[in-house]
């Protein structure tokens, strides 16, 4: 398992496992797309490589999963019995009886090994209830159960979990290592770099362009938004964002939406743009002032936070393209 600018991470994580001391329950938090899920299975085949185990971690410079033992290539496979990624479990969403289910099978010891690993994937996604029912398996746990959270941003986390977990920053790759990264992946070089251009070094991001065009038309459909926002186009800007009908399509719009409308609020301020959309963002920068790309953020929110009850979508769009013209 290739490790794209992790280096720095990698090692303090290596570091620990040689004293044979990591923690039974690790977050790892950064942006979506930076490489949570990858570095989770990195720390799963740290309390699980057969090589590593046999060899008890004797040393810093043999301290590294083999990628070749049976639990190694399982893992990379997603199809260790021991290593349980919660959400995928729960059907993509963490209702509270699929929740309570998995956690259920936390009484099972493993099958293949001495360690059993569960992995929250979006752990912000999960409710409080969530949390509160994991606060005692974390403090209290059987002595073969680990953990590994990941999130964008710890503060969705509470507090008494985050008193049971240790923290690790997953950082984004450079834009060179995201293209050789995508490269590596089957992507031609151009495209690779213009897509790490794109999206400024974002892994995740990138590969879902690649591997389905549903994830391009959502993104099309926010630039156009965005472009018409730029441009102080009230219809086009309804048109744009009508353009996804379904649920889901529509939040992803939304999603890539904000990110632009972030990044036009950065070039106001003086920073620099990061999303797929730096030429939108800009011409919104250079259209409204940051007061006003505030409240269109503001009304972004909105809009998302009145999508989860099931309001009609055309409506919303419609609504929204009002809104983000009112001030």
């Amino acid at each position: 398992m290739q490790l794209y600018d992790k280096d720095g991470l990698q090692k303090r994580l290596t570091d620990i496992a040689v004293k044979n001391r990591l923690p039974h329950a690790i977050l790892l938090h950064g942006d979506s797309g930076s490489g949570k899920k990858v570095m989770a299975r990195y720390i799963a085949k740290l309390f699980l490589c057969e090589t590593l185990i046999s060899k008890g971690n004797s040393s810093a410079g043999e301290c590294c999963p083999c990628e070749s033992c049976p639990a190694c290539r399982s893992i990379n496979a997603d199809e260790h019995p021991d290593v349980i990624f919660v959400k995928q479990l729960c059907g993509g969403k963490y209702s509270m009886d699929q929740f309570r289910a998995v956690l259920s099978g936390t009484v099972i010891k493993p099958n293949n090994g001495g360690v059993k690993v569960y992995v929250f994937e979006d752990c912000g996604d999960m409710r409080v209830q969530h949390q509160n029912a994991l606060l005692k398996l974390i403090e209290e746990p059987a002595d073969y159960l680990r953990f590994v959270f990941t999130c964008e941003n710890s503060n969705s986390i509470l507090e008494t979990i985050l008193s049971r977990v240790t923290e690790f920053e997953v950082s984004p790759m450079s834009v060179t290592e995201c293209a050789e990264c995508l490269i590596d992946s089957g992507v031609e070089p151009k495209r690779a770099m213009e897509l790490s251009e794109t999206f400024s070094g974002n892994a995740g991001k990138c590969l879902a362009v690649v591997e389905g065009g549903e994830e391009t038309k959502l993104i099309e459909s926010a630039r156009r938004a965005a472009a018409a926002v730029g441009a102080r186009d009230k219809l086009l800007t309804a048109a744009a964002l009508s353009e996804q009908t379904g649920r889901a399509d529509f939040a992803g719009t939304l999603d890539y939406f904000t990110d632009i409308l972030r990044d036009a609020l950065a070039l106001r301020c003086g920073g620099e743009a990061t999303s797929c959309g730096k030429k939108e963002a800009a011409a919104i920068a250079g259209s409204f002032s940051q007061a006003q790309i505030l409240n269109m953020l503001d009304s972004v929110f909105e809009v998302a936070e009145n999508g989860e009850i099931n309001l009609n979508l055309a409506l919303s769009a419609a609504y929204l393209s009002y809104k983000l013209y009112k001030n």
